[in-house]
């Protein structure tokens, strides 16, 4: 009977652990009981986003690739390594990339168009 117990216990521990597990970032655009609502009930939306967390922007080193671009559009990013793109509080176009100076570097961060982005996502939603 306790072992019947124990288990149950764990069973329920675990279940309610891994619900409640999401990549932090997303508080940037979701506070924490609507992103639990989200993992319920339209778990894509989450899947989306925390994709786009990590794929819907590239860096580029204009020292390392002999390129610079002309935009007049610059964003703040303390650690390259270590950011949270929704923090930025930029926004994707619909068929074109844009391209953002990172302040006080030689670097660029190019956001993917929506269209590209959402190609990538469907592949790889594909492709899991």
């Amino acid at each position: 009977m306790k072992t019947l117990f124990t288990l149950l216990i764990l069973a329920v521990s675990l279940s309610t652990m891994g619900q409640s597990q999401f990549d932090p970032r997303l508080l940037s655009r979701y506070s924490e009981e609507r992103i639990a609502e989200l993992s319920e009930k339209q778990p894509s939306t989450i899947e989306y986003w925390t994709y786009y967390l990590d794929h819907s922007y590239m860096i580029l080193d204009g020292e390392a690739t002999g390129k610079t671009l002309d935009t007049n559009e610059e964003v703040k990013i303390k650690s390259i390594g270590d950011f949270n793109i929704l923090a930025l509080g930029i926004h994707m176009d619909g068929k074109r990339q844009k391209a953002f100076r990172i302040k006080g570097t030689n670097q660029y961060l190019i956001l993917k168009s929506s269209d590209q982005f959402s190609k990538e996502f469907s592949r790889n939603r594909v492709s899991k």
